[in-house]
């Protein structure tokens, strides 16, 4: 009796045993699934602070650009144009500020570009300021930026609106504008002294056409906006 005795306690503590170290092994977690890890999202659009849009910049060295976090966004690249020499700068940085040097005596815009690591872009706004490095008692206004025809849009025969939008430092300046359209180069002048953003034209022959917009304000101080194209349909 006390031989099966013994006998029936080893086999109980073989069983217990092969049980304890199965238990041990699933308590790892080795075979159990494991989460993805988590997919970068888009970078977000950085809100832009200084220098104030449409405004008169003093700075004498370099210009200090200044704008907010953007989520998820590891870096941002600046551009500042040149508006009428459509010369860009381009810096990047992991910071929220740049400091620039530009030259003096002209108009501005820039904007802030936010990236990471996907494909994605975040887009500011874009802003304009003038460079003056010292205080000036009028400036000009900056260019017209053309919104209808886009460029290089088509449109069909008849009539067609040109619009475009303008801001000018000094509030209190009255504008015109000077409308250039012909099917060469922009050249040929459409209307002076215009008094409103958008005019209305009728066009029947096909092709492209080039057109600009001068802004003038009453101290005869202008701009240019440069050339846009559209293309009239057959």
């Amino acid at each position: 009796m006390k031989k099966i005795y013994f006998k029936s306690i080893y086999v109980l503590s073989l069983i217990l045993f092969s049980c304890g170290g199965s238990s041990g092994d699933d308590g790892g977690g080795s075979g159990g699934p494991v989460d993805p890890p988590p997919t970068p999202q888009k970078p977000q659009k950085a809100v832009l602070s200084k220098p104030e849009n449409n405004s008169e910049c003093l700075e004498v060295d370099a210009v200090k650009f200044e704008w907010n976090t953007a989520a998820n966004t590891t870096s941002y690249t600046l551009n500042v144009k040149n508006l009428l020499t459509n010369e860009i700068s381009s810096t990047t940085t992991t910071s929220t500020s740049a400091d620039v040097t530009l030259t003096k005596g002209f108009p501005y815009s820039w904007q802030v570009i936010s990236t990471n690591s996907t494909t994605f872009v975040g887009e500011s706004d874009k802003w304009k300021f003038y460079l003056s490095g010292e205080p000036l008692k009028n400036h000009a206004p900056f260019p017209a930026e053309i919104v209808a025809p886009s460029p290089g849009a088509s449109v069909n025969s008849g009539s067609v609106q040109l619009s475009w939008t303008f801001s000018d430092v000094d509030s209190d300046d009255t504008h015109s504008f000077d409308l250039y359209l012909d099917k060469v180069d922009g050249s040929t002048l459409l209307v002076s002294s215009w008094g409103a953003t958008k005019r209305t034209i009728s066009v029947s022959d096909p092709g492209t056409y080039y057109w600009r917009v001068v802004t003038k304000d009453n101290h005869n101080a202008s701009s240019d906006s440069g050339i846009s194209t559209f293309v009239v349909l057959e």
